[in-house]
């Protein structure tokens, strides 16, 4: 049951995310890049208004309405933002992170990706696919009569979704997991979907061959620091300073998540190489505005 009270804007990214990212002269806000079609603008946002939808979490139950919303508060966003392991991110102590935080990191970086919004439109593009009858290859009979009778509920994707932001379920592989915490030497990127996928099994990985059979996510922590988390090899913990060059990759690997995804809207990003890697990215300055600056993508060549 949904209180008269509950809020309409429901956060798929965390606002205590996303103060980790704050102007240093506004508390409040952070600088953002956001895409519109080949134009890029940066520009300063209110961190109340990005990384949310209305009624995101809201749905009727027996006819009547309701929401996760202050589920997700109470079960997540309060026990983590008060916890040991974010308080030393958000003090800025991160070099103190231990194995004792290695749970919590990989269990908020994978909530991260459970309750974001590209989840939830990737579940809508499965379910509507095998509405029109895209069954894979290797799909019994039974698992389609499954996939039949869940696409004849119109609201189920919208309960899958409900039901992976709210699993605290211990996964399988939570004792093989390698969390590697790293310290930057550069500023760091984010965006409205933090989990940075880094590498999963049958595709080139942009960090060299070791982790091309790997499962492995990025989640940027402040603006300095940031943790690597990997399925699939040793499990283990470390703690350590990160190299330029691979700092680097990282920032521009967010570059092109935002490029490529429909439910990234902004783009997290205030550092020195941010020109310079938008070049690599194929945009052009335009001008300046009074807080940043307008990109336009360059023509493809023939």
């Amino acid at each position: 049951m949904m209180s008269g009270n509950e809020p309409k804007r429901h956060h798929y990214v965390p606002k205590f995310y996303l103060r980790r990212f704050v102007c240093s002269d506004d508390v409040n806000k952070v600088m953002v890049i956001e895409r519109h079609r080949d134009v890029l603008v940066a520009d300063r946002k209110s961190i109340d208004r990005i990384g949310y939808q209305e009624a995101l979490y809201d749905y009727v139950d027996k006819g009547e309405p309701a929401s996760i919303e202050s589920d997700l508060n109470r079960m997540f966003e309060s026990p983590f933002s008060r916890s040991s392991t974010w308080l030393k991110i958000s003090i800025g102590a991160c070099a103190t992170l231990g194995e004792q935080d290695k749970l919590p990191i990989y269990m908020f970086a994978r909530h991260l990706q459970r309750r974001n919004i590209k989840t939830l439109r990737f579940i809508e593009r499965e379910n509507a696919r095998v509405l029109s009858g895209g069954f894979g290859v290797d799909f019994s009979e039974e698992e389609r009569d499954m996939h039949r009778c869940i696409a004849a509920n119109a609201d189920v994707t919208s309960t899958f979704f409900r039901e992976g932001a709210l699993d605290r379920t211990l996964p399988v592989d939570a004792s093989q997991i390698n969390v590697m915490v790293c310290q930057s030497p550069i500023a760091l990127r984010s965006s409205t979907n933090p989990t940075l996928i880094i590498s999963h099994p049958g595709v080139k990985s942009v960090f060299g061959s070791v982790f091309n059979s790997l499962r492995t996510w990025w989640l940027t922590l402040n603006r300095y620091w940031g943790a690597f988390i990997i399925a699939g090899g040793p499990h283990g913990f470390s703690n350590t300073a990160m190299p330029l060059d691979a700092a680097r990759v990282i920032n521009r690997q967010y570059i092109v998540q935002h490029q490529n995804s429909s439910t990234v809207r902004y783009l997290i990003a205030d550092d020195e190489h941010l020109e310079e890697d938008l070049e690599w990215a194929g945009y052009r300055f335009e001008q300046r505005i009074k807080h940043g600056f307008r990109y336009r993508k360059m023509a493809e060549k023939s």
